[in-house]
């Protein structure tokens, strides 16, 4: 017996010594969400007992695995109050549908929206467009339609390629708001053809008296039917001119939404650092602990994918971390934040409230999403601090790094309040699907634990890896990179034909990738159209071979491309096309975006160029550099390099090439019809310029590409 029980012993201990203790357990976090995603928790919508009584078991279990209270007052908690309300009484009813009286389902057909207001309605419909009322920029879906005590249809969203135009009148509060000043009793928001339960009001726009519904397809074609309109086509059209009217469709709609004391909290621990040198700087590890709680019928939304993922994954960081006693020598902040679905309210308030000062955070990891899929990683974030991603993939498996999909990152988690700051900070998503997303079965049945531990395996690895990264990792002028980085920056060359070669052309893309540039505008010096075919030839070669090195823009969606993709755009003179003007169409769909204008042009061998461009409407744009006299006869806007005065006409777009030459015309040029071609150490200073002035970030990104990419789209 002894001999049996000593050779148990040894084999335990040879199998600890082939298999290590896991850095990452995944059935540990899987168990994690399984209580997170219980009835107990309701949904954890932030701001409800279920969603508090979520954080308070949090913070017991940071207790448990010996993390340090970071929060309050020498507590877990970091607490805040927001705009909380439940749902109590959400109906819907069509009185005069195509089979007469129809009752929606809630969940199904439509959700109420997140701090909608209450009310019973019976009025027709009204659809109003994007529902944005504008006229100084051009654009107002109300004129000539009344709304008063009717329901307003309003799609999300702006017109195509004007969403930099209505930046504000885009948002989901401005158009429940300004429908509720134009006098609506109460809106139909349209986004897809599923509603999503979740979408949130935010509290400036707050209109408790207005209900406010999301509405998906198939109550928008009952609305449409027998109408003798397509929405559709009414979809399209109308990115193009207003189009609004009264549609004889009659519906009752009965909200009740009780409002909440609001007072929630974000749960923060630390694993201090251990290095003399390094311990004040600090890795923010955080997730978003919330979901959308519970519907007025009583359903819950558990949230297991969204974002109990997430939520259990930092916590196992947290308690292997400890279990494995790691002494990193930075100090590791672990946040699950609350409110995300309310507006990324929990990230934004530990942004701003810090516990440490900003300059001392050298980074954040965001998780949201991380319980399905096929076990790879997309990650945001590596195009806008690309200095510290190149620190950061070192720490990457290498089948990770292989198989990394990347996307750009937007407001669309709690990395985006990080981000705004300056602070470098990625999220992290499973690839795959995620097919439950919102729905009453993203339950905890559904989480796949070989994903969990793919995803937190590889977090492990990352964080610690950065933790222990023998150089200090702050920064002084991060905060302008961070600008420069993240403004789609473009750059315009002059080069003669002979220099376009293989060799060149890969130097470009790496010179460019390293200093954040994506697009270049290489304008070809000659006047023979081969040259000109011959470059076109030769990019399309080396994206043919490697797509991820270049790609001719030859469709205006291929603007905004992916981090590794660098444009290359084809400008070329004038006069080039003078006596083969039949070119320029073939040309113009194989990436020639761009013809120049200067001083050398000879009007009488241009107008033949200026007609066909006219005529055929080829998506090219007139480029104007030097003192030009004549005047072409363009019916599209221009781009005037390095002018001495400029007017506000819309046919005018202005580009500079100096800094000094900008900076004294800044009292006279609008920013938004501007695009600075600079070197990228002269557009830091200028940004570091710029913002001593008061610019604010959207305003200083838009002038480094932003204009140019809408502007060619």
């Amino acid at each position: 017996m002894r001999k049996f029980v000593y050779f148990i012993l040894l084999l335990i201990f040879s199998l600890n010594l082939v298999y290590p203790q896991l850095k990452f357990d995944s059935i540990s976090a899987w168990n994690f969400n399984k209580i997170l995603t219980s009835e107990k928790f309701q949904g954890r919508k932030s701001g409800t007992p279920g969603g508090e009584r979520a954080s308070e078991w949090i913070a017991e279990k940071f207790k448990e695995f010996g993390l340090k209270p970071f929060g309050d007052n020498g507590t877990y908690f970091q607490n805040f109050k927001i705009l909380a309300t439940q749902d109590k009484v959400t109906k819907l009813t069509l009185l005069n549908g195509r089979k007469g009286k129809t009752r929606y389902s809630l969940g199904d057909d439509f959700t109420i929206l997140t701090n909608s207001g209450s009310g019973k309605v019976k009025a027709k419909v009204v659809f109003v467009g994007y529902g944005i009322s504008a006229p100084e920029k051009g654009r107002d879906d109300y004129e000539n339609v009344d709304v008063k005590g009717k329901i307003a249809l309003i799609l999300a969203g702006t017109p195509s390629d004007e969403e930099e135009k209505f930046e504000v009148e885009g948002s989901r509060g401005y158009k429940i708001r300004k429908a509720f000043e134009k006098g609506a009793s109460a809106v139909f928001y349209v986004q897809g053809d599923r509603p999503i339960r979740g979408g949130a009001i935010p509290e400036e726009y707050y209109t408790p008296e207005l209900p406010a519904l999301w509405v998906g397809r198939k109550i928008v074609d009952d609305i449409f039917y027998n109408t003798g309109i397509s929405f559709d086509a009414l979809r399209s059209e109308i990115n193009f001119k207003t189009k609004s009217f009264e549609i004889d469709k009659i519906f009752e709609i009965e909200t009740k939404v009780e409002k909440l004391d609001g007072w929630t909290r974000n749960v923060v621990g630390l694993i201090p650092g251990s290095d003399e040198n390094l311990k004040d700087e600090y890795i923010v590890v955080g997730a978003h602990m919330d979901h959308t709680g519970v519907d007025a019928e009583g359903f819950m939304y558990p949230g297991a994918d969204d974002n109990a993922s997430g939520t259990c994954l930092v916590m196992e960081l947290a308690r292997s971390m400890m279990a494995n006693n790691e002494k990193p020598k930075r100090s590791i902040i672990f946040a699950l934040f609350a409110a995300e679905e309310q507006g990324l309210l929990g990230s934004k308030f530990f942004a701003s409230h810090l516990p440490v000062p900003e300059e001392n955070i050298v980074a954040m990891f965001n998780f949201d999403m991380v319980g399905r899929g096929n076990g790879n990683i997309n990650i945001a974030g590596t195009e806008n601090f690309p200095k510290m991603w190149e620190i950061i993939k070192e720490f990457f498996p290498e089948n990770k790094l292989k198989n990394l999909g990347k996307f750009r990152a937007g407001a669309n988690s709690d990395h985006y309040p990080f981000q705004e700051r300056g602070i470098p900070a990625f999220f992290f998503i499973s690839a795959g699907q995620h097919p439950e997303y919102h729905r009453t079965d993203d339950t905890n049945d559904k989480i796949q634990p070989f994903v969990l531990g793919e995803v937190g395996n590889t977090a492990y690895d990352v964080i610690l890896g950065l933790a222990n990264y023998p150089q200090s990792l702050k920064k002084k002028d991060r905060y302008v990179d961070y600008i420069y980085s993240n403004a789609q920056t473009a750059l315009y060359i002059q080069l003669s034909p002979d220099s376009l070669t293989k060799d060149w052309l890969y130097n470009l893309w790496r010179t460019c990738k390293s200093d954040g540039i994506e697009t270049v505008i290489l304008e070809l010096n000659s006047k023979n159209i081969n040259d000109i075919f011959r470059a076109i030839y030769l990019v399309d070669s080396l994206a043919t071979r490697d797509y991820r090195f270049f790609n001719i823009v030859s469709n205006k969606s291929d603007f905004i491309t992916s981090p590794d993709v660098l444009n290359i755009i084809f400008s070329a003179k004038a006069e080039t096309f003078s006596n083969l003007t039949q070119s320029l169409p073939i040309l113009s769909k194989s990436g020639l975006k761009l013809i120049v204008f200067d001083e050398q042009t000879k009007i009488e061998n241009v107008n033949s160029v200026v007609d066909i461009v006219n005529d055929f409407y080829l998506d090219i744009t007139p480029v104007l550099k030097g003192n030009i006299k004549q005047s072409f006869n363009f019916k599209k806007t221009s781009i005037v390099f390095d002018p001495d005065t400029v007017v506000d006409k819309e046919m005018f777009f202005y580009t500079f090439t100096n800094r000094e030459k900008f900076i004294s015309m800044l009292d006279f040029i609008k920013p938004e019809k501007v695009f600075v071609n600079l070197p990228p150490q002269e557009s830091k200073v200028l940004i570091s310029n710029l913002r001593y002035k008061g610019w604010d970030i959207k305003k200083i990104q838009k002038i480094f590409g932003r204009n140019l990419y809408g502007f060619l789209k």
